[in-house]
């Protein structure tokens, strides 16, 4: 029954909300397979997890942490631009928001471009997103 109950758990669980720990002191392992492979790892190179504790020095006196192993990004948009010119300007840039100049633009063209503008925390790579993003036949 316990193998049930964690189970449902599991599948009730989001996968943003899964982890997985970066070795340091203060980290708790599962007792699972990921324990098993943060040890072996190490003692490929003749370490433990008990180095993270400052055996070998201050400077690899390592806390650890915990991090999400999916991020869904917030305020996504995309659009879709219509544009002539291999070399036009399709968005604004960032010197043009810091002169406040009119950035407008016609959308007619037999060329088509996708806009993405999204927020991901730090950490977080916006080129890992786009690799997900283009693994889908539609993009």
């Amino acid at each position: 029954k316990q193998w049930y109950q964690r189970r449902v758990r599991v599948r009730n669980t989001d996968i943003t909300e899964v982890v997985l720990p970066l070795p340091g002191y203060d980290v708790l392992f599962p007792d699972n397979c990921c324990k098993q492979y943060f040890e072996e790892v190490l003692q490929g190179d003749g370490m433990s997890l008990d180095h993270f504790k400052g055996s070998l020095g201050k400077e690899f006196n390592v806390s650890g942490a915990y991090r999400n192993i999916i991020f869904k990004p917030s305020e996504f948009e995309a659009d879709i631009l219509k544009y002539k010119e291999e070399d036009e300007k399709l968005v604004a840039t960032d010197m043009d928001r810091i002169l406040e100049r009119k950035f407008e633009r016609v959308q007619e063209g037999n060329r088509t471009a996708i806009r993405l503008q999204f927020k991901l925390p730090k950490s977080c790579y916006a080129t890992m997103l786009l690799r997900e993003l283009r693994r889908h036949d539609g993009i």
